[in-house]
């Protein structure tokens, strides 16, 4: 546990009393609630069995990530991981980029690039910044990333594969930062942010899969 203001007995309450399910994810359900004057946001594992077994290692590692990311601007607070079964965040007042329109991009994508760059200076590449649910806009235009299940930590010493993982991860991020940024149109790109775009092997392979499989799509729809 990170901080002691907010006990297991306060996620418990929270969870009782019936706390809002925000959502569901593949690692399990969303709450939120209040303990004090923390607004927080739960995540707890689904299924039984080994799957939730599976589903708690990845929350756990979930939180080991945050712990390294602790006072990074535009990563929410971490309290916890409580129970061994339940990762407690700051709850952000946001909406995904899928949700709503950036007021300032000239402010929003400077600051998501920082945020990005803050965390691969610790050594975490997240992985799935690509996905719009992931990334935040808050109420003032500041970007917040969140969902860290799939990122990857550098270890240090000889670990090929890890390092392999991490590395993919790392270019992916700035992939994801220029998608975003530029609407995925890449034919114009200024020339300070092109020096972050490097397509991975999976990415063109799925760009040029794109267009068949939008077509595959519709005449299923049409079909229907």
């Amino acid at each position: 546990m990170i901080e002691a203001s907010i006990t297991e007995s306060d996620i418990l309450a929270c969870l009782k009393e019936g706390e809002r399910l925000e959502g569901r994810g593949y690692q399990g359900s969303f709450h939120t609630g209040s303990v004090g004057d923390h607004k927080i946001f739960i995540k707890a594992p689904a299924g039984t069995g080994v799957v939730a077994w599976v589903n708690r290692m990845m929350l756990r590692h979930e939180y080991e990530i945050y712990r390294r990311l602790q006072g990074i601007s535009g990563i929410p607070h971490c309290y916890g991981f409580f129970l061994d079964r339940y990762l407690v965040l700051e709850h952000v007042d946001a909406q995904t980029i899928r949700q709503t329109a950036i007021s300032d991009v000239d402010i929003f994508f400077p600051a998501m690039l920082e945020t990005i760059e803050a965390i691969h200076e610790r050594g975490v590449a997240h992985g799935d910044l690509k996905r719009k649910d992931n990334v935040l806009v808050t109420r003032d235009s500041r970007p917040c990333l969140i969902d860290f299940g799939v990122s990857v930590y550098r270890k240090p010493g000889f670990h090929p594969f890890n390092h392999f993982r991490h590395n993919f991860s790392h270019q992916h991020d700035f992939n994801a930062w220029v998608k975003h940024k530029y609407n995925s149109d890449f034919t114009n790109l200024a020339s300070e942010d092109a020096k972050y775009f490097q397509p991975l092997w999976i990415e063109r392979i799925s760009r040029r899969l794109k267009p068949t499989w939008k077509k595959l799509r519709r005449r299923k729809v049409r079909r229907d």
